[in-house]
């Protein structure tokens, strides 16, 4: 019977399982000195050698000969624990076996001493996949076990372990394998099978099996079954449905250089070649990622894992793109990935991505126009006129709709509107200033007049009516009006007394009874304070006008 590559060319020593040698050393040392724990952790990502380092220590502390720390595999006990017929190590998925009646199934058997080995072990694989009961029934179990008993426990989610297990157990955690193990450990086997292959196949693999080995091994797998002679470089493009790196190199140069149809085109043809498209934007998310990389770091060729050639070919597509550029990219591509997890349609996801990709440097840029310009305006280098006011306005909001809907007018419609804004601020410098008439204006006639100066608000700024709409004038005397609001309106007061609502208010005053007029906003509650000083200026209007020896004053 066939057995897949990475059970056929599993480990069988722990000299043989590559990149965790501070784990089997350990190991190692422990069976040498007799020094055996009675529980056990192995915690990390998958493929990372976990099950295979726990068979192969469930043989080496119970083996008749053992060599430096490994099992010999050729005693009685070796060879019973390898072909099952030994049943003295038993193996479980918690994943399956979860149930609080599974581990009281456990702890009614661990009494019992093991048949023929020297230690009965359990190794229980996917081990955060158990109830919480479930690890209550098996926490005084590891907390006092019998001399004869090991418990081992795999997981790939150590943080979802209870506390009270872990510390009852010795924890090792497996790293991710590097690349450069993951090609050998591919070389030996596939010399061992006498098929020849294209290097560049074994670096590809690599790169896609996110450092676990039986990942690796079953891409591999794959390529043998379907050539076992000779593989060749776009026979495992073709089978495995990985997009060629030259192909997505230029992919990203017509995504760079704003070629829609030319992206898109390569998007099809992609499609029609039956690549996997969850797969590819997979590899376009880890070829911006690499894009960062060789635009960030001085050891790009250690963090890539890569030769120098390639690392090559990415700094140069990352010269002239802005980091800001490849982040917002980043983002795009990682959230397009989590839509698709919910599509039926994923093709429409992916050609959303590009074109907004496409985009995505033209909206940064409109960006950093707009905050420039509302940073212009806030610090008051362009000043607040009366009448363009509506104008301007309506040109920043045109500026920032575009900006939302990322329409195609780009570049050329955003400086026609800095031009527009240019214009606006030049007839501020030349606004004309209000020439007084001369003539003598009473509070009367402002209070008759008022709501003609209400309706003329309302045509520049509906806002500001609605402000003043709860005030009226309450005194007026050297060109300066007050204005009273009721008792519970202070929020209107506080938001006339705002620059851009008094300075309308200003200016629409002096324009319509010809002079320079300033406003000040009070509260109803404070005009009895308001009448003395009202009073004490007109009794001084009045000694200026007739002189202090002709006006008498009676209390």
């Amino acid at each position: 019977m066939y057995q897949a590559l990475y059970r056929q060319y599993r480990p069988k020593t722990f000299d043989e399982v590559l990149g965790q040698e501070h784990v089997t050393t350990t190991l190692k040392n422990q069976v040498k000195s007799g020094n055996i724990g009675h529980a056990y952790i192995f915690a990390g990502t998958k493929g990372t050698g976990k099950t295979s380092t726990a068979k192969i220590f469930s043989r080496a502390v119970n083996c008749l000969n053992p060599k430096d720390g490994n099992p010999c595999n050729e005693c009685e006990i070796c060879k019973g624990i390898m072909d099952e017929s030994i049943m003295d190590v038993i193996e479980m998925d918690a994943a399956s076996n979860r149930k609080i009646e599974d581990i009281r199934e456990i702890r009614d058997k661990v009494i019992y001493p093991p048949s023929k080995a020297k230690y009965k072990i359990y190794i229980i694989d996917e081990v955060h996949m158990l109830t919480n009961q479930a690890f209550n029934a098996l926490l005084k179990t590891l907390e006092e076990p019998p001399k004869h008993l090991i418990f081992i426990l795999a997981t790939t989610e150590l943080q979802k372990l209870p506390p009270t297990i872990v510390s009852r157990c010795q924890r090792f955690d497996f790293k991710r394998l590097s690349s450069k193990d993951i090609i050998a450990n591919m070389k030996n086997i596939l010399n061992s099978l006498n098929v020849r292959y294209d290097e560049k196949i074994l670096k590809l693999i690599a790169r896609n099996s996110d450092g676990a080995m039986r990942d690796a091994l079953s891409l591999l797998d794959q390529l043998v079954s379907y050539n076992s002679e000779n593989l060749t470089y776009e026979e495992a493009l073709e089978i495995l449905g990985i997009a060629n790196t030259d192909l997505i190199f230029s992919l990203v140069d017509s995504i760079k250089n704003r070629k829609v149809e030319e992206a898109l085109l390569s998007i099809n043809n992609i499609i029609q070649e039956g690549k996997d498209i969850v797969q590819f934007i997979k590899d376009l998310i880890q070829h911006y990622r690499n894009l960062l990389i060789a635009k960030t770091s001085n050891s790009a060729i250690d963090i890539m894992d890569m030769d120098e050639y390639m690392v090559n070919q990415y700094k140069n597509q990352s010269q002239d793109m802005d980091l800001d550029y490849i982040l917002k990219s980043l983002e795009v591509l990682n959230d397009s990935e989590k839509r698709m997890a919910w599509t039926t349609q994923p093709r429409i996801i992916l050609e959303m991505a590009i074109v907004r990709l496409i985009n995505l440097e033209e909206r940064i840029s409109l960006e950093e126009r707009v905050k420039r310009l509302e940073e212009i305006i806030e610090k008051g280098q362009i000043s607040m006129p009366t009448i363009p006011k509506e104008e301007e306005r309506k040109v920043k909001k045109d500026v920032k709709i575009d900006i939302v809907h990322n329409k195609a007018e780009g570049r050329e419609q955003v400086e026609k509107k800095e031009e527009k804004l240019e214009e606006i601020k030049e007839e501020k410098e030349v606004a004309v200033e209000i020439i007084d008439d001369g003539r003598e204006l009473s509070f009367e006639e402002i209070n008759k007049s008022w709501p003609n100066i209400l309706n003329i608000v309302r045509e520049k700024d509906v806002k500001t009516n609605a402000l003043l709409r709860e005030a009226r004038p309450s005194y007026f005397a050297n060109n300066k009006l007050t204005i009273a609001f009721g008792d519970k309106f202070g929020f209107h007061k506080a938001a006339m007394e705002r620059p851009h609502n008094k300075e309308l208010l200003e200016s629409i005053l002096s324009s319509y009874f010809n002079k320079n007029i300033k406003v000040d906003f009070t509260m109803e509650y404070d005009k009895v304070e308001n009448n003395q000083e009202n009073k004490e200026n007109i009794i001084k209007d009045v000694i200026d006008f007739f002189g202090e020896d002709i006006v008498k004053i009676e209390k």
